[in-house]
């Protein structure tokens, strides 16, 4: 049937994988089409999605390249060119969930406010256990300095899940960008649908991220997180090359300083020298990351230092 709105779901994990797609065909709203692209799993999602009563509801496709393990955002990419002719396309997971009325919401703010290139939802972000970690909240609307300004200051976090995005801006945007393990790919991409038109917060309906040890983002070793730190210089090297962005960053050195704060959450799996080198290939550009590095490691040692006279 020919709807406005695709829903895709890049299939890998079992895990959650029904409770996903249920919470999609649980939309009060059905015009939209759902497509699975099982990514050569070694899990039989095909018999998960039989034994639910779900395999007649959604167009089940099974790649036989397992993309998603050279390169996360190729495998986005095949999925979207692998669907039909929808206007707008909703990238979802294997994983998390979304409230029943997102797609009733969707249409009303497409229909109230037009002339968006993508819409989102605000978030929850939540464990394997169900608690709530988090609740992320945007503005009404924004552009693409707003929403680098709001991420690199680490006031709101985002996931791909949230956002709902035209076929044209995507075009536009020459589909989601090749940085390694998919590491702020996302964030570079929505920056650049948010540079053709401003992105529309939906009200009243919320996705639910899923924080576990599964995803690339609580998956990290030694060369996971130097990789991920390459991701970000990439990510960053972009974000130096848009002047009208760059001038509206506060405080313009924000893209150092958040680079840095990567630096943080990620060095459990790092050498000082990793650390050393990572600061000095981006201070080539960002002269200001070397003055927030060594800011780090010195309330590092003052922390470290309280902690071990508070235990002895």
């Amino acid at each position: 049937m020919s709807h406005d709105l695709a829903i895709i779901i890049p299939a890998y994990k079992p895990d959650y994988f029904v409770e996903a797609v249920q919470s999609v065909l649980n939309q009060t709203n059905n015009r939209f089409n759902v497509y699975i692209f099982d990514d050569a799993s070694s899990h039989d999602l095909k018999s998960l999605l039989e034994k639910s009563g779900l395999l007649d509801q959604v167009d089940y496709h099974r790649f036989e390249e397992n993309l998603g393990q050279v390169s996360l955002t190729a495998h986005w990419n095949r999925c979207v060119d692998s669907i039909g002719a929808e206007p707008w396309i909703w990238l979802f997971s294997d994983d998390d969930l979304m409230n029943p009325h997102c797609v009733e919401k969707f249409y009303q703010a497409k229909d109230q406010y037009s002339g968006y290139a993508a819409y989102r939802f605000n978030s929850r972000k939540f464990n394997d256990s169900g608690e709530t970690i988090r609740e992320n909240s945007f503005p009404e609307t924004f552009g693409a300095s707003e929403f680098l300004n709001i991420k690199l200051s680490y006031q709101q976090e985002s996931y791909v899940v949230e956002w709902i995005f035209s076929r044209l801006a995507f075009r536009n945007a020459g589909g989601f960008p090749d940085l390694p393990l998919a590491w702020a790919a996302d964030d570079l991409f929505w920056a650049k649908i948010a540079m053709q038109q401003p992105v529309r917060t939906i009200p009243d309906a919320q996705v639910h991220w899923r924080y576990s040890g599964k995803s690339i983002s609580s998956n990290t070793n030694k060369n996971a997180a130097k990789t991920k730190l390459e991701a970000s210089r990439q990510f960053l090297d972009w974000i130096r090359e848009q002047d009208e962005i760059k001038k509206e960053l506060a405080p313009a050195d924000l893209p150092a300083s958040w680079y840095v704060r990567q630096i943080r959450s990620l060095q459990n799996h790092l050498s000082v020298f990793d650390e050393i080198d990572a600061v000095r290939k981006l201070s080539r550009n960002e002269k200001n990351v070397w003055k927030y590095y060594l800011r780090m490691k010195k309330e590092r040692s003052k922390l470290v230092g309280w902690v071990k006279r508070f235990l002895s």
